[in-house]
């Protein structure tokens, strides 16, 4: 049985299919048991400013939800979360979010940094520029990881998709940020929280692995990480849980025996 536990609809500004349709296309590819997260980001994507109506989109949330458990057959279990991006921006803020009745998966994202547009957004013209924006992005996650608002830190090395797509390829590895990493995930792991397998990355030819990178996967299993979490992080139905299946064959490789999924903000462990 596959799982996708990180995957928008409509129901995020930058998604183009609907939650039901979305889901049946994930059980196509196999998948019996998802989570539903979209964003809800504490900042403006294009401004870097607080969104005071960031959540807003909840009452639309339940309503698809409700119509896609509604719609799939009746193998397959559709839950409920939110991808809350930026929560160290805000803190009482996240936390409220957060708490919210409904709630079965909250991942912690960071998509920008303090009164910075979204890294989707922002140009990237040298290296130089970009090891700037990449050392800024793991004090961050540094700051993140002390918080407990959320049950897994999402897509670690986020910027790389968009470096990448103005020519210049810096990974986030544990030659270059090695101490940091460890120091976050000693953080999570500590306060039971985990991380994900973000598949998005298999699907993009210039990166070809998932997010964070399968070695640094590795390395929070060695330090005892047991949470982890599987998603496709797909925002249309021709993505829909693509590279969920590989995402398992790499865990096993990694050296896990289960993949994480949540119900009411508790873990639960699959054999894989």
């Amino acid at each position: 049985m596959l799982t996708d536990f990180h995957i928008h609809s409509t129901c995020s500004s930058d998604a183009h299919d609907k939650m039901a349709d979305m889901a049946l296309a994930s059980y196509d590819r196999g998948v019996r048991l998802m989570c539903f997260t979209d964003h809800v980001d504490l900042d403006n994507y294009s401004t870097g400013r607080a969104d005071e109506h960031c959540f807003d989109v909840w009452p639309e949330i339940l309503r698809q939800h409700a119509e896609t458990c509604a719609a799939v057959p009746a193998d397959m279990e559709v839950r409920c979360g939110i991808e809350l991006g930026q929560g160290n921006h805000d803190l009482a803020r996240a936390e409220q979010i957060a708490s919210t009745d409904g709630l079965d998966f909250v991942i912690g994202s960071l998509h920008n940094l303090r009164d910075t547009p979204d890294f989707s957004v922002l140009r990237y013209i040298s290296m130089s520029d970009c090891r700037q924006y990449l050392a800024l992005y793991v004090s961050e996650l540094l700051e993140l990881s002390h918080l407990d608002f959320y049950d897994v830190m999402a897509h670690i090395g986020y910027t790389r998709r968009y470096m990448l797509r103005d020519g210049f390829d810096l990974p986030l590895t544990m030659q270059n940020y090695g101490d940091e990493l460890d120091t976050i995930f000693r953080h999570l792991i500590q306060n039971g929280r985990g991380i994900e397998m973000n598949c998005s990355g298999l699907r993009n030819p210039g990166i070809h692995d998932t997010i964070p990178s399968f070695s640094v996967i590795k390395r929070y299993r060695e330090l005892g990480g047991e949470i982890i979490t599987i998603g496709s992080d797909a925002h249309c139905t021709a993505d829909a849980s693509v590279g969920c299946e590989r995402g398992y064959e790499l865990l096993r490789e990694a050296g896990f025996e289960y993949v994480t999924v949540f119900k009411q903000r508790k873990p639960e462990f699959i054999k894989i």
